[in-house]
């Protein structure tokens, strides 16, 4: 799922500070909704790593994910600290979830 809209377009349909609020409160979570997912899916990374002896680090996939999400930052003119800031939190709490699902199937 891929969150667009046009900021024109977005603050036409929204004028009050109320609409604005509701807004927001839905994007956020759904953000957190879609974390959660995120986790999910590393959860189930973890047991083919776990299974697979696999190390939970993967330095050229992290790569490739902060260059992916430099280019979304940019589209969106934000700023990329914020943007590598929400990706190191994404990126530690996968790894910790990984590494819980390790230690139980050790």
């Amino acid at each position: 799922m891929v969150l667009v809209f046009r900021e024109e377009k977005f603050l036409a349909e929204k004028t009050s500070l109320e609409e604005l609020r509701k807004g927001i409160m839905r994007i956020t979570l759904d953000i957190i909704s879609l974390c959660g997912e995120r986790l999910l899916l590393a959860k189930k990374i973890g047991e083919i790593k776990a299974r697979e002896n696999m190390p939970i680090e993967d330095p050229s996939v992290e790569e490739e994910l902060k260059n992916r999400a430099i280019r979304v930052c940019q589209r969106y003119d934000m700023n990329v600290n914020f943007c590598f800031k929400l990706l190191e939190l994404l990126l530690d709490e996968s790894k910790r979830v990984q590494r819980e699902v390790i230690k139980l199937k050790s």
